[in-house]
């Protein structure tokens, strides 16, 4: 199966979240089954700037950064590069779930051109997916991880 995810999952496992226990379990159970996982090649530049953003805030250092960074790029991610299709489709799925910006709807673009599942962190895209009907968006806080740690993948 293949699974789309946004980079704010990915990012959960390279430094501490409120969610990175669901988040690393998640990535445990797709590598263990072998799941395909993809994302739009924007995911990278969202990872770049969340890192960044991090170390600005002083939550992480340069080097844990860089560390977490490698930690993402590990996880074997492929990244689809856009189409106009995609493209199309992402303004239309912006206009769908009320967002000005199509950053989001790249990711619901693409996961509908799969029929694959979106799993993402952020509530507030979950939630507006939830009211427009998109049953295929998964949160990662209604992820009910095993018993026991997440220390690392």
């Amino acid at each position: 199966m293949t699974i789309v995810l946004d980079a704010n999952l990915a990012v959960a496992v390279a430094m501490p979240m409120d969610y990175t226990i669901q988040a690393t379990q998640l990535f445990r159970t797709w590598k263990a089954i072998q799941e395909q996982l993809l994302a739009p090649v924007l995911f990278e530049y969202e990872i770049i700037t969340a890192l960044r953003r991090a170390i600005a805030l002083k939550m992480l250092t340069l080097p844990e950064a860089i560390e977490g960074l490698d930690l993402i790029l590990e996880l074997g991610i492929e990244l689809v590069q856009p189409t106009k299709t995609l493209s199309v489709e992402a303004i239309q799925f912006a206009e769908r779930i009320g967002q000005a910006k199509a950053y989001d709807a790249q990711y619901l673009a693409l996961a509908s051109r799969e029929n694959a599942p979106l799993w993402t962190a952020d509530r507030r895209l979950a939630n507006a997916t939830r009211v427009a009907g998109l049953g295929w968006v998964h949160w990662v806080g209604d992820w009910k991880p095993a018993t026991g740690t997440a220390d690392s993948i």
